[in-house]
C-alpha cells in the first residue's frame, strides 16, 4: 500500500522526531510551562488551518471520499480543537490569546505549503501534505506512552492521552485508506516527505519557542 510505502520514506525524519527533546520532556513531565504555552498557541493556530486546507481537499473530491474528509474535519473540530480549548484554560491561557497569536516564521512557512498544496494539487497531494503531521502524532504517543508512567503533570498526560484514544487512530486509518487509493506515488512522496520535515521543524520551533526576529 502507498501509505506503508511512504512510511518508510520517512523512516530516519521520524525517528529524529520521536527523539526530539520537546517530545521526550513532555511526555516524561520534564519539559518547561513556557515551552509548553508557546506551543499550544502555535499549534492551534497550525490546526485552525489544518480544518481549512480540509475544506478545499473535500471540494477536489468525488462525493464519496467528500463526505469523509469533511468527517474527518468533523472529528477533527469536536476532538482534538475542543481538548485545546480545555488544556488552554488548564494553564492560563484564553482563546483570545490563541486567536491572538501570530505564527512563527517556521509555522507560517509550514501551513503556507500546505493550503498552497492542497489549493493547487490534487485532492490526493492534499491528503499527503496532512498526514504527516496526524500519523506521526499517532506514533509518537504509542512510542513514548510508558514515559506516561513517571510523568507528574496532569495536564501533560492529558494532552497526551488524546492521540492514543480509539477515536484519533480511527481518524489517521481513515486518512490512511483515502490516501492509498492514489497511483502518484512519486509526486504524493515528495510531498509527503516535505511535510514530514516541517513536522520535524515545528517540534524545533517550539522547543526553541522560535520568534521573528524583525
Amino acid at each position: 500500500m502507498i501509505s506503508e510505502r511512504l512510511r518508510k520514506d520517512v523512516d530516519e525524519i521520524w525517528n529524529r522526531i520521536f527523539n526530539h527533546p520537546f517530545i521526550l520532556e513532555i511526555y516524561s513531565g520534564k519539559l518547561p510551562d513556557k515551552k509548553f504555552k508557546f506551543y499550544l498557541l502555535q499549534d492551534y493556530s497550525y490546526l485552525i488551518k489544518i480544518i481549512k486546507a480540509m475544506t478545499i481537499i473535500a471540494s477536489k473530491s468525488n462525493f464519496e471520499m467528500m463526505k469523509e474528509i469533511l468527517e474527518i474535519a468533523e472529528m477533527e473540530s469536536e476532538t482534538e480543537i475542543k481538548n485545546y480549548e480545555k488544556i488552554l484554560k488548564k494553564v492560563g491561557l484564553s482563546m483570545e490569546d490563541a486567536i491572538k497569536t501570530k505564527p512563527s516564521p517556521s509555522n507560517f512557512a509550514y501551513t503556507n505549503f500546505i493550503i498552497s498544496t492542497c489549493s493547487l494539487g490534487n485532492e490526493y497531494e492534499g491528503l499527503a501534505s496532512i498526514l504527516p503531521c496526524f500519523w506521526s502524532y499517532l506514533e509518537i504517543a504509542e512510542k513514548n506512552k510508558h514515559l506516561l508512567e513517571e510523568n507528574k503533570n496532569e495536564i501533560y498526560i492529558e494532552w497526551a492521552e488524546e492521540y492514543l484514544t480509539n477515536e484519533y487512530k480511527e481518524l489517521v486509518e481513515k486518512m490512511k485508506s483515502l490516501l492509498n487509493k492514489s497511483n502518484e506515488y512519486d509526486k504524493i512522496k515528495k510531498i509527503f516527505v516535505t511535510s514530514s520535515k516541517y513536522e520535524y521543524i515545528f517540534w524545533d520551533m517550539a522547543y526553541n519557542m522560535e520568534e521573528w526576529k524583525i
